[in-house]
């Protein structure tokens, strides 16, 4: 009984050969856009100023010293763009001369909130002798900046919207405050909010002597 031949296997479909191929295409080009997006930091959210605003001298922002906070070392000096005129670039060594209180604040933060005014008061009692210096967390500028006009901040802001600084400070958490004497001594340190007894007392060890 002679052999049934048997149909030979049909080719796959055009069609569907096209179909992993356009498959494949935008396989590749969602990986190629997802390295983009992870190498440049996410787009205009991850700015330094968080809406996209360019920033002169990029590279010199963010920690400048290479030595980690240490009661009774010089602080680190640092580099970040000025909350209110992101064209300006200020420096911790920008204040040396001056007593510096650097606090570490957020528009979320109501402990942050609570201590600001005491922070006015000490500013106006000592003048000159003291420089509080905000140093925003990880928000765009118009929250970092929000805050302050709420409460009647007038004193020097910036921003570290990439938290790089506050990650070499070892900050734990906001707020979070650090006592610098003239001559850029780190003298104290408080993670939380700073009560008017402990301000008057760091102030003091900063070189200040305060009485609120």
């Amino acid at each position: 009984m002679p052999e049934t031949p048997q149909p030979a296997a049909s080719p796959a479909p055009a069609r569907t050969i096209a179909g992993y191929a356009v498959l494949a295409l935008a396989f590749v080009a969602a990986l190629a856009v997802g390295v983009y997006l992870f190498a440049s930091g996410g787009g205009d959210d991850a700015s330094p100023v968080g809406d996209g605003t360019p920033l002169p001298g990029a590279a010199d922002i963010g920690p400048l010293d290479p030595n980690r906070p240490e009661i009774g070392k010089p602080a680190p000096n640092f580099a970040l763009p000025d909350v209110r005129d992101t064209s300006v670039i200020r420096q911790l060594a920008d204040y040396r001369g001056q007593a510096v209180v650097i606090n570490w604040y957020a528009s979320w933060c109501g402990p942050c909130k609570a201590e600001i005014p005491d922070f006015l008061k000490a500013q106006e009692a000592l003048g000159e002798q003291v420089v509080f210096l905000g140093v925003n967390y990880l928000e765009p500028r118009d929250r970092a900046l929000g805050i302050l006009e709420e409460l009647g901040a007038d004193y020097p802001a910036v921003l570290d919207s990439r938290g790089a600084v506050a990650e070499h400070y070892r900050v734990p958490g906001m707020p979070s405050t650090f006592f610098v004497d003239k001559d850029g001594i780190l003298r104290a340190m408080k993670a939380g909010r700073v009560s008017e007894e402990e301000l008057a007392r760091f102030l003091t060890e900063a070189g200040v002597p305060y009485t609120p």
